[in-house]
């Protein structure tokens, strides 16, 4: 058995590789704009003041803001 295929068996159980989402934190963020969007809008925002603000909040949540 190669050391490749110990790695892949450990106490007879198959392994398998941790999976990674990459889009994650851009999801979750979606999921709070889309809440933003709706709690600023029932409060009585304009639509451009919620676009407003929420393109900032987009753009600091993504790192474009420091």
């Amino acid at each position: 058995m190669s050391a490749e295929e110990a790695n892949v068996f450990r106490d007879g159980e198959d392994v398998q590789p941790e999976v990674v989402d990459h889009f994650s934190a851009t999801k979750r963020a979606a999921s709070i704009v889309g809440d933003l969007r709706a709690a600023l809008r029932e409060e009585g925002f304009t639509q451009k003041e919620t676009f407003d603000l929420i393109q900032i909040y987009w753009a600091s949540e993504l790192g474009v803001i420091g």
